[in-house]
């Protein structure tokens, strides 16, 4: 049986460090191999949790496997003229640290970047942090449609028997959000945004609105997103968390896992009515991404042949 990588499952540490890095000219594929190698190790032993994801080019040039349907993330535009949109901003690699001591996580990451120089560049990095009880910086807890922590392994990860199996595909996205509008709406339209109660509160809006959050990301097998009746389909697992910049940019950074990419695709196509043939989601009034790539987490024995 394939090992997923424990970050993925694991409990987050309430700070987080996301790095994302492309190969410069003249990179060297070794000396990538042995850094990551080292990073690795280096977490474990400081008892840190590191998810390792990579773009499809590095993926396949690190001889990762041949998974299906393993696309570049493309900036998502919205259909109805509003000029909203998720930008893409596909890089090659991610290192995504998590744990307890904030000193230690910035150590960790910053030994590998410094490692990887003249073979990788950084493009982007973001710390975040968990804000009370999983909250988002809106006020509405975070992660509410997560399956079961027993089913999240079914949801996030490639079966056995599979290419790949035991990897999981990865959205990862900075978005920003424009608290001030957002709380200058009353309480029944903020919750009507999101189609959920607001923090202390968990549940869903006994009627929830076609332009709602949920609504676009709560996948149905009868196509009625959002609304009680038909089962769940294509779930992930979210792993997101908030942050807060100097110049006072504030927003989640989301992370979400499954087993194939499509449906990760496909609720961003929702959420921005690429297609101009439904309703967009009202929250894109109030956030958007500012950065995003898809990345591919192999097992611990891929990602282990790979860094051979």
């Amino acid at each position: 049986m394939a090992t997923p990588q424990p970050a993925i499952f694991d409990e987050m540490g309430r700070n987080q460090w996301y790095v994302h890095l492309s190969r410069v000219d003249g990179a060297d594929l070794g000396r990538i191999r042995t850094v990551l190698r080292d990073a690795i190790n280096g977490a474990a032993g400081h008892d840190l949790n590191l998810c390792v994801g990579f773009g499809p080019t590095l993926l396949a040039d690190l001889g990762g496997p041949a998974v299906e349907d393993f696309q570049p993330y493309e900036t998502f535009v919205a259909g109805d003229g509003s000029g909203r949109e998720a930008k893409g901003t596909q890089e090659e690699l991610l290192l995504w640290y998590n744990g307890t001591e904030k000193d230690m996580i910035w150590e960790m990451q910053f030994n590998a970047r410094t490692a990887l120089a003249g073979h990788m560049a950084v493009a982007r990095e973001t710390p975040t942090f968990i804000w009370r009880d999983s909250w988002d910086l809106t006020g509405f807890v975070d992660g509410t449609g997560n399956p079961e922590d027993h089913r999240q392994p079914d949801v996030a990860l490639i079966p056995d028997g599979q290419v790949g199996a035991g990897g999981s595909f990865a959205i990862a996205q900075r978005w920003v959000h424009d608290l001030d509008s957002f709380n200058a709406l009353p309480l029944d339209q903020q919750e009507a945004v999101f189609g959920r109660h607001k923090a202390p509160y968990t549940g869903k809006l006994a009627e929830v609105p076609n332009t709602a959050h949920v609504a676009h990301v709560e996948l149905r097998k009868d196509g009625n997103h959002g609304q009680e009746g038909s089962p769940k389909r294509d779930e992930i697992a979210r792993r997101s968390t908030p942050y807060a910049f100097h110049d006072g940019t504030v927003g989640l950074y989301f992370m979400g896992f499954c087993k194939s990419q499509a449906p990760l695709r496909e609720r961003m196509n929702l959420m921005y009515n690429t297609d101009g043939s439904g309703v967009r989601d009202q929250l894109t009034d109030f956030s958007n991404p500012a950065s995003g790539s898809f990345y591919f987490a192999p097992s611990v024995e891929d990602l282990d042949a790979m860094l051979t």
